[in-house]
């Protein structure tokens, strides 16, 4: 073979060398990363994708949205709702068989239900029987969760007479817990008491205090089953037991009565200076006290001696 022709040879293979590395050139990305068929290839600097948005299980807003709760004890509240305050997200019970007041914050993360059946705030009415998981957030009690009782065969209520029509035999009392006069009807099946004796309608005076237990039927009348009395104006009555709360400024002395378990509020024109001396929160007592158709007035006040409830743990 010829010079020339050597040299043509050797031209063409350099030539179609040189194609080939141009082309595996061509098919690789810049920065070094190849690309295959199918292959999805991530910006620079892309997050991992367990960091992306979206995949996060929680959408949580720290600038708008409350704080998740504590992992505080949960205690079971149950009582009647006597005031909601829809501003302040707040709200007070009256915890049942009791006359104290439990005032608790509610919000966004309160769970509310009506029978069962999820709610609003706007569905809390006065004088709901409600029961709550309550819990303290920082220094506040708040309400996790709240369920609402709606009446369903029968209810019970207190309240004083108000006015008794035998036309209509409606019975109109002031209820206790929200002050609202509220209307039942009498038949003959009602029963009607007077301490341990069997009472008539000549027993519903107005300004006594009675209880009264009733059929609820549309709105807020219902057909009452029994009606107790339980104070007329003017009877002296004996209470005995731990004194609960004192208010010099009014004039107010709670007691928790032994007998019937129920707190009671008495008020006072005056006490003897040695008996007020060892009045105190915690302390025995027994009061005499008048009904005098508005409150309970004490005729008389006896510390019986012992330990204040308070004193005994110190």
């Amino acid at each position: 073979m010829s010079n020339l022709a050597r040299s043509v040879c050797s031209l063409a293979i350099v030539i179609l060398v040189g194609v080939q590395v141009l082309c595996a050139q061509t098919q690789s990305e810049p920065g070094g990363q190849s690309v295959t068929a199918g292959q999805v290839v991530s910006p620079p600097g892309a997050p991992p994708d367990e960091q992306r948005p979206g995949k996060s299980p929680e959408d949580y807003d720290p600038l708008l949205d409350p704080p998740p709760l504590p992992h505080s004890t949960i205690t079971l509240v149950g009582g009647t709702l006597t005031s909601v305050d829809e501003i302040q997200n707040r709200i007070t019970v009256k915890p049942f068989g009791g006359k104290q007041r439990l005032h608790m914050n509610f919000d966004v993360r309160t769970h509310i239900f009506r029978n069962g059946v999820a709610t609003t705030e706007r569905d809390l009415k006065l004088g709901d029987r409600v029961y709550l998981d309550t819990m303290l957030d920082g220094s506040k009690v708040f309400a996790k969760s709240i369920w609402i009782r709606s009446a369903a065969g029968s209810g019970n209520g207190r309240g004083q007479i108000l006015r008794y029509d035998p036309r209509t035999n409606t019975l109109t009392l002031r209820d206790e817990v929200s002050a609202d006069p509220v209307s039942f009807h009498l038949d003959s099946g009602t029963v009607i008491r007077s301490g341990k004796s069997t009472g008539s309608v000549a027993d519903l005076k107005s300004g006594s205090l009675a209880a009264v237990t009733f059929d609820p039927q549309q709105g807020r009348s219902g057909v009452v089953r029994e009606i107790s009395i339980l104070a007329e104006p003017g009877s002296v009555f004996t209470f005995m037991g731990r004194i609960t709360f004192i208010d010099l400024s009014q004039k107010l002395i709670a007691i928790a009565n032994q007998r019937d378990d129920k707190d009671y509020d008495i008020y006072f024109d005056s006490i003897p200076a040695t008996v007020l001396q060892g009045l105190r929160e915690g302390s025995q007592a027994s009061i005499a006290a008048i009904f005098n158709g508005s409150r309970y007035v004490a005729q008389k006040v006896d510390i019986i001696p012992g330990n204040p409830a308070g004193e005994e743990q110190k």
